[in-house]
């Protein structure tokens, strides 16, 4: 059996904390520094709100990477991932997780 990665909010440490949870959703808010690294971790499908600008380059678990923009204001939803993160620039982004 497959073993997921851990959940952002174990990798993030204390860049990242739950404002709100119940038994369909999970709200986190997520504070990035310039040049933060998070090791591989989880999400369920989940929408994100960037309150900042952002940039960061998401790694897949086969090695592809990717840069993602987002502007402030404007959102994204996905339906569940593994990936690593580097962050480019400092951000603060709100996710709305589904259970």
């Amino acid at each position: 059996m497959l073993k997921m990665p851990p959940d952002v909010t174990k990798v993030a440490g204390k860049s990242s904390r739950v404002l709100f949870e119940n038994e369909k959703v999970r709200v986190l808010e997520i504070k990035f520094r310039k040049g933060q690294k998070l090791a591989m971790h989880s999400h369920p499908a989940n929408f994100v709100y960037a309150i900042t600008p952002t940039k960061f380059k998401s790694t897949w678990p086969d090695g592809k990477t990717n840069i993602v923009k987002m502007r402030k204001g404007e959102f994204s939803f996905s339906s569940g991932s593994v990936h690593a993160i580097e962050n480019i620039t400092p951000g603060l982004s709100l996710v709305i997780e589904f259970k």
